[in-house]
């Protein structure tokens, strides 16, 4: 028995909407009727959580969706049926926003439609590749085995990006703490100071002088600097998501030393280990660089594989055409061309994937070796000048005291 929605006139001034449970449409109709009412719509409650009721823009965290998809592959393969399956997750979330998408999917599957077509309505919170693996695990009836490797691949992927954070998120805190620092002393407690150099004219020694001066300038358009830096940031985001911005922006990031490399390097890890996931799935190759490339971030970087998807459209080789790629790593052209003549393409690309992710934890090691002691010593010799021109005016009133 399902359960019905319907607005029906109970006057003709006024509409009320309600449910009913009834075995089909006119059953609905008629208990309708039978309350004195006049049905104007009449809708499964299913087709209304279908047209969009639950927002398809939203998405969920890349820990949530491995949570998800781990949980759903090992109650798979301890036997549990899919419906039961996501009812016992979406009992177990927490996110109220997933446990309904999770509902939604459930209901989905039980009016005829496979688990890849209801992951497919959410976009934003599964991507084409893990509909993809999804529905070639279930046309090969290995969906849980395909699940599990998701899992992995998910897990790979989060471990990543998140020594890639680390490595950025330690610089970021001390340029803004060393930066703050920096804005009081000259902001808050120089102006309290400057009084006691007002007497001494251009007696002050020039540091003194030029410390006044940056002051000065910060407390009289310090505000303004503020909101020109915000309108610049606004405009240059805006500009980054432009195609002209995006091309401009990944070339300059490839460029950074240290950072570019560890960007680069994970990309192509990323780029390998889908392949690899996309292969053992048995799709094309053709199909499966139409599915990783724009999984990749780096415009340049998609650029230079779209050449090398098109080269093999044409019936070129893969990784003949990848080895005239000015930004890929020569190696990589070179060994993929021997994976695609051995046949063992699978075996050439994880081994591709282990060595990018060895050297960008080695980058990253060295990266924040490096930049540690450099940032610590850039901000310690601008606050030792602030605090060496605010008390040389002091010593050299003590020295001319004493002459």
């Amino acid at each position: 028995m399902a359960t019905y929605i319907y607005r029906a006139k109970k006057s003709t001034a006024e509409t009320v909407t309600g449910t009913v449970k009834a075995q089909s449409q006119d059953e609905a109709i008629d208990l309708i009727n039978q309350l004195g009412l006049l049905p104007i719509s009449v809708k499964p409650q299913e087709e209304r959580e279908e047209s969009g009721a639950i927002s398809r823009t939203r998405t969920v965290s890349s820990k949530e969706r491995y949570i998800f998809t781990k949980q759903l592959a090992n109650l798979l393969k301890s036997g549990v049926t899919i419906l039961r399956a996501l009812a016992i997750i979406g009992e177990q979330t927490h996110n109220r926003f997933l446990r309904r998408v999770i509902e939604h999917i459930g209901h989905q599957i039980k009016n005829g439609k496979s688990l890849s077509q209801a992951l497919s309505v959410y976009p934003n919170l599964f991507s084409s590749l893990y509909v993809t693996m999804v529905a070639a695990g279930e046309e090969s009836g290995n969906l849980q085995s395909m699940l599990v490797s998701v899992a992995e691949y998910q897990f790979r992927e989060e471990e990543i990006r998140s020594k890639v954070r680390m490595a950025v998120a330690y610089p970021i805190l001390m340029l803004i703490v060393g930066g703050a620092t920096i804005y009081f002393m000259l902001s808050f407690v120089l102006p309290k100071m400057s009084g006691l150099f007002a007497n001494m004219g251009e007696q002050l020694p020039l540091p003194t002088q030029i410390l006044l001066g940056v002051s000065k300038a910060i407390n009289q358009w310090g505000l303004f600097g503020i909101l020109a830096a915000v309108v610049g940031v606004f405009v240059v985001l805006q500009w980054a998501k432009s195609a002209y911005g995006k091309r401009v922006l990944s070339q300059f990031i490839l460029g950074i030393p240290l950072i570019g490399d560890i960007l680069l390097k994970t990309e192509l890890a990323r780029f390998c280990r889908t392949l690899v996931l996309l292969n053992q799935g048995g799709i094309s190759l053709v199909h499966s660089l139409h599915i990783a490339i724009p999984i990749l971030e780096n415009e340049v970087v998609k650029n230079h594989l779209i050449r090398c998807k098109e080269a093999l459209l044409a019936g070129g080789s893969f990784g003949e055409t990848l080895k005239k790629s000015s930004q890929i790593p020569t190696m990589m052209g070179y060994m993929i061309s021997v994976g695609e003549e051995s046949g063992s393409l699978d075996e050439v690309l994880i081994e591709l994937a282990v060595s990018f992710e060895g050297e960008t934890n080695e980058r990253i090691k060295v990266m924040t070796t490096l930049l540690e002691p450099v940032l610590i010593l850039a901000i310690g010799v601008i606050v030792g000048f602030i605090v060496f021109a605010m008390l040389l005016p002091i010593f050299q009133l003590d020295i001319m005291s004493q002459g």
